[in-house]
């Protein structure tokens, strides 16, 4: 069973969506929303218009034992099915029809990797918007997973499981014109995190209109930073035998052309295609789960900001 709250304003306004624990082991979303939940129902937050649903906890199998999934990765393969075969498929269902009505998405998550700074996960080809970012007190951003997942080669046309392999949240919801972002608000264990979700869903409900500026009265004003962008150009998987990184990644760490990241369990090394990033080092991955990532530092595009694409 998912619990979801839904608070609607009497004056029409954007439809919001904000979802925590997609990964039962990834708390800071979670947190966030039942603090917002609390504003709400004590009426110390009333919405101006529009409406906002959360759903604090959207695997709560994997969230009551700990792990980021069950039976398989909820934010894969999120479409609906006809007849679904696993636990975080029958959750697909239910998310699905709610993630096709929003407007406006955004995905609290955490990442398990040693160090780095929160950052937003954009969609291929999409620009950032320096000031919603910087609202958002994150000034990192990451695109281009969708692409990098499909030129891997494990997503096929002939097969419609793998060419829904990179679907998750985000990618659903845009399917049906909504405009969506996923936040990465740091590792599973900073303490910071959860105040990290909690400000940044707040600042996205101030920009939409749904809340009034006075709500953050109280915060600190924010300290402009450069905004960084990273396009992903790479995925790599662990294998069997397990493969083993050259040195104790950190997130973001900057990688040199032709420098060691990793070996593999054969002894065939990996190297930096290019000068870049190596980027959410994951050294616990199970063989065929995603091992770590490489990219690029890109400049913004002249499309609109992917918080309010409609691709």
């Amino acid at each position: 069973m998912i619990r979801s709250s839904l608070y609607v304003a009497e004056t029409p306004g954007p439809r919001v969506l904000i979802l925590g624990a997609v990964h039962g082991d990834e708390t800071c979303g979670t947190k966030a929303l039942e603090r917002i939940q609390t504003l709400f129902e004590s009426g110390t937050w009333t919405l101006i218009c529009g409406q906002l649903q959360v759903i604090p906890v959207c695997n709560p199998g994997a969230y009551k034992a700990g792990v980021r999934y069950l039976e398989r990765n909820l934010n894969r393969y999120l479409v609906p099915q006809n007849v679904p075969t696993t636990y975080e498929a029958r959750l697909g269902n239910i998310l699905c029809p709610w993630l096709a009505a929003c407007d406006t998405l955004l995905d609290l998550h955490s990442y398990d990797v040693v160090g780095g700074p929160p950052f937003l996960f954009l969609e291929s080809g999409s620009a950032a918007n320096r000031s919603l970012a910087q609202s958002l007190g994150i000034t990192t951003a990451v695109t281009g997973w969708a692409d990098a997942y499909a030129a891997s080669g494990r997503a096929k046309p002939s097969n419609s499981e793998s060419t829904d392999e990179s679907t998750g949240t985000t990618e659903y919801a845009r399917r049906f014109g909504a405009r969506a972002c996923t936040l990465e608000c740091g590792h599973h264990a900073d303490p910071h995190a959860p105040e990290v979700a909690f400000r940044a869903a707040r600042s996205l409900l101030i920009a939409e209109g749904l809340l009034p500026p006075e709500v953050a009265a109280n915060d600190p004003p924010l300290t402009p930073e450069p905004f960084r962008l990273v396009r992903v150009t790479r995925v790599v998987d662990q294998e069997t035998p397990l493969g083993v990184f050259a040195k104790p990644w950190n997130h973001l760490d900057p990688i040199q052309k032709g420098e060691v990241l990793a070996t593999r369990g054969d002894g065939t090394t990996i190297c930096a295609p290019e000068d870049g990033f190596i980027i959410l080092p994951k050294a616990t991955a199970a063989p065929g789960d995603e091992w770590f990532y490489v990219g690029i530092e890109t400049g913004l595009t002249t499309r609109n900001d992917p918080l309010h694409e409609r691709s």
